[in-house]
């Protein structure tokens, strides 16, 4: 929302009121010589004083008045600020500033707001589900493998929560606490390795392949926990989302001093285009229902780009006319410079 800003200036505004004072005093001296009316030229003399002075007041006086509206806007709870006007000058540009500040605190307070609704949306499916398999173990009776059963759901709900509030967590220090961030010397391939030997099980599951065109020697200066998220979430979003039987290629395309570029695809079903724009956002979903099933927590790709980003990066996605998801990024060779 942007505010208006009025052609003003206070100089301007006080040689105007003097050029009318210069003015009004040789039109009084002149009636006071010449036709020697002495109480006209006086009373002429004050009226322009004074219209003077109120003219030059209100000029002045504009921009502490349109700052009380403001105030009297914001206790009112009303929020709209449109047909708000500010002088050109340094005050104007002071309280401008000042309700701009106040609108970001309104963005960032709805934005809170929508993010704490939706984290406890996602809360409330596994520890629903947790309770529900715990008061059937407790009111049941139960053979032992029945009693398995219950307890691995519950088990795997649990794992579920877990990863959850760790996701959450990691995207609040991406987007509040980045500087307390440490870096190092982060080896790509060795990090995607590592990756690999971690997924192991959920890609031999789903026979999912993952080649990697990415040199022993391909290095940056950043944050490697999430260097891995990164990459991590990348194979997640493949295996719960591009299919059985699948390839995951990940590569390098272009290595300069500063800054390196990566291609991450699959070969698998992809989404639909009205989808792409929106992959990135917190806790969405293209299958709602599926994600929830297999776990995921909606955060993952949202963890690609804050990471992406906080290495100077940046990140687009597309389908691949073969099929499957694309993402192209760089990350920068040093995180702070």
């Amino acid at each position: 929302m942007k505010l208006k800003r009025i052609k003003d200036n206070n100089s301007g505004v006080f040689l105007v009121s003097l050029a009318l004072l210069v003015v009004a005093g040789v039109i009084a001296y002149l009636l006071i010589i010449y036709h020697e009316r002495y109480l006209l030229g006086i009373l002429f003399l004050l009226a322009i004083s004074i219209g003077s002075v109120v003219f030059f007041n209100s000029k002045v006086n504009k921009p502490i008045r349109d700052f009380k509206e403001f105030l009297n806007l914001l206790q009112k709870g009303h929020g709209n600020y449109e047909n708000i006007s500010f002088s050109k000058n340094e005050l104007g540009e002071i309280e401008e500033k000042i309700i701009q500040t106040f609108k970001q605190l309104e963005e960032t307070k709805r934005y809170k707001q929508q993010l704490t609704h939706n984290i406890a949306h996602e809360l409330k499916t596994p520890v629903t589900s947790i309770r529900g398999y715990l008061e059937t173990l407790m009111q049941q009776e139960m053979d032992k493998d029945q009693r398995k059963f219950f307890i691995e759901r519950a088990y795997m709900q649990t794992l579920r929560l877990s990863s959850l509030i760790t996701d959450i967590s990691t995207l609040n220090n991406i987007e509040e606490a980045s500087w307390k961030y440490e870096t190092e010397k982060i080896n790509i391939k060795k990090c995607i390795e590592e990756i690999e030997s971690d997924l192991s099980f959920s890609l031999s599951e789903n026979n999912i392949k993952v080649y990697t065109d990415v040199s022993d020697n391909t290095e940056i200066e950043g944050v490697y926990i999430l260097i891995y998220s990164l990459f991590k979430n990348l194979i997640d979003n493949s295996i719960e989302h591009a299919g059985r039987d699948v390839e995951i290629h990940i590569q390098t395309t272009k290595i300069d001093p500063d800054i390196i570029w990566f291609r991450y695809y699959d070969t698998g079903k992809g989404v639909f285009e009205e989808h792409l724009e929106r992959l990135f956002e917190r806790f969405y979903r293209v299958e709602a229902g599926r994600s929830r099933k297999s776990g995921g927590s909606g955060l993952g790709l949202s963890i690609v780009k804050n990471s992406v980003l906080l290495h100077n990066g940046s990140i687009t996605v597309c389908n691949r006319e073969e099929g499957g998801l694309q993402f192209d990024f760089s990350l920068s060779a040093k995180m702070y410079q």
